[in-house]
């Protein structure tokens, strides 16, 4: 008999799985290799790799010698072992047949045959259906954790160490990172800061020397005391990573006061607005007295790209605008003048919403928004119970049918069973979340509403652009801005104390903003705002 070629791949993830564990698979693999007169001319073994990606190092080098040409089966120990991903599975196992190279598992009896390919699918759907369970409840229990302020993975930032699930101050770092603010605030440079932190005999963690980059340093609000976690937004597989985009604020968890306070507030805010007027003089438009107030909060309406503070006109003449990043790549969207936005915005706030002469006005527009979100909350949760009743409804009709039909129906049956469990276990972990949501919900107190209300127009009216900007941001979500409309949507959380966007959306042309006599001081009137509940 004729000695078949092929090699053995073994993989163990990190979710409770060691290393002897590719001597189990391996040690199953040899055993079948010599019942079928099989001879392994290779082993392909990555450990502490996940199966729901296709890029483990050893799992490539075995895609790319595939061109030696010298095996003609892949043994597995399981087809979990292969991957845990439905597609990626799919995907190689054609890959390697058009070299004539077949997968096997060293355990699992899957024929040729459709039934045999069937089952082969189910078996791979389960693997990938475990390992989404896994992840769902590995991030129940991070979620979990956060909300109680515990540390998360990963290093702490600087400043910082982790002890019984806590963060504690390290000293040293901690002096460091104070002394980084209090020079960023007095306009020293990164590369100054870094040289006199070096000089002076402040090291990082690891023992290496301060390097300029300080940037996300000086950026960071948990060195206010601010404990925050799952800010930076999903990133698809493959997807370059980047930090600086965040998730919307709803899925953001933010407690105040959860860990040690290393600068104060003010002198953040200091820095924040330095950071924030030297970044519009780094674009070359030399205006470092001038801080962009609308920073951060205006998208495009054109092209969903970000509208960013910048100048217009030649060098004496310069005018201050609102641009869309995308101008260069094609959008068409016009920019708009800097200081007539900004003064629309700071009229629409302090002169008209927050005006105290309209506060009964702005409670029953506030009263509209909260029963609002709440009824869509509500809502959300009441589709997703139906649907889970829905699915337990089919679940067992297809458990009597099961019972009623042969082998063969019974098998897809199951198959389809599974899938709808999956669904389910899905629809119950979102009404969870939803109905944590609802349960947080806070109580609509009007006295709270006006207390604040006077609080956040009191900076507003300040004649700090700091302050100024600080009140701006606790009342405006974003800033949709197109070629006809400006939508500000303003959010009503900080009146309400609310862990949730409260939000409305407050719609005025272009024209009415480029013209600022039309809403200087308290020429905007409350009852006639253009206005639409939510965003």
């Amino acid at each position: 008999m004729p000695v078949i070629s092929a090699v053995a791949y073994a993989r163990y993830s990190s979710d409770k799985q060691q290393e002897s564990s590719i001597v189990v698979q391996l040690a199953a693999i040899k055993q079948f290799c010599q019942r079928h007169n099989v001879q392994i001319v290779r082993e392909y073994i990555d450990e502490a790799q996940t199966g729901t990606s296709a890029n483990r190092i050893n799992f490539q080098k075995m895609v790319s010698d595939v061109q030696l040409k010298d095996f003609q089966y892949i043994i597995v120990h399981r087809m979990d072992r292969w991957a845990r991903n439905v597609d990626d599975a799919r995907y190689y196992k054609k890959y390697f047949k058009k070299y004539g190279i077949k997968i096997i598992s060293a355990i699992e009896e899957f024929d040729d045959s459709p039934e045999g390919e069937f089952f082969e699918l189910i078996s791979l759907g389960i693997a990938e259906m475990y390992s989404k369970k896994l992840a769902r409840e590995a991030k129940a229990g991070v979620m979990t954790n956060a909300r109680e302020g515990k540390a998360h993975s990963g290093t702490p930032p600087i400043g910082y160490a982790k002890k019984d699930k806590r963060y504690i101050l390290v000293e040293e770092e901690a002096k460091a990172v104070k002394i980084m603010f209090e020079m960023a605030a007095d306009g020293y440079g990164y590369t100054s800061i870094a040289n006199y932190l070096n000089s002076n005999g402040y090291r990082r963690a690891n023992g290496k020397l301060y390097s300029n980059h300080l940037h996300d340093i000086l950026r960071n609000r948990e060195y206010t005391g601010e404990y925050i976690f799952n800010k930076e937004a999903y990133r698809a597989r493959n997807e370059p990573y980047n930090s600086h985009k965040e998730r919307p604020s709803s899925e953001i968890i933010r407690i105040p006061h959860g860990m040690p306070q290393i600068i104060s507030y003010d002198l953040f805010n200091k820095v924040q607005s330095m950071l924030d007027a030297r970044k519009i003089q780094s674009d070359g438009l030399r205006s470092p007295k001038r801080t962009a107030l609308l920073s951060g909060l205006c998208i495009c309406g054109i092209c969903e790209g970000t509208i960013t503070a910048s100048w217009s006109g030649a060098e004496k003449k310069r005018i201050p605008i609102y641009i869309c990043n995308h101008k260069k790549s094609g959008c068409n969207g016009k920019a708009i003048n800097a200081e007539y936005l900004e003064d629309y915005i700071l009229s629409l706030l302090s002169d008209c919403l927050l005006l105290p002469r309209n506060y009964d006005c702005l409670c029953e527009l506030i009263k509209t928004c909260y029963i609002n979100a709440s009824d869509e909350l509500d809502k959300k949760s009441d589709e997703l119970l139906s649907r889970i009743q829905e699915i337990e409804s089919k679940i067992e009709k297809y458990r009597k049918s099961q019972a009623e039909g042969d082998k063969c129906i019974n098998n897809i049956i199951e198959g389809n069973i599974r899938q709808l469990e999956v669904e389910k276990g899905d629809r119950l972990y979102e009404k969870e979340n939803i109905d944590g949501n609802i349960a947080m919900f806070p109580p609509y107190n009007v006295k709270t509403i006006s207390r604040l209300s006077k609080t956040i127009r009191d900076l507003l009216e300040s004649q700090e652009v700091k302050e100024r900007r600080n009140g701006i941001i606790k009342m405006i979500y974003k800033i949709n801005i197109d070629n006809d409309y400006v939508k500000s949507i303003v959010n009503f959380q900080e009146l309400l104390n609310s862990p949730f966007p409260i939000l409305l959306t407050v719609i005025e042309r272009r024209d009415f903003i480029a013209r600022a006599e039309n809403h200087y001081r308290r020429s905007l009137t409350f009852h006639s705002l253009n206005v639409a509940v939510g965003k």
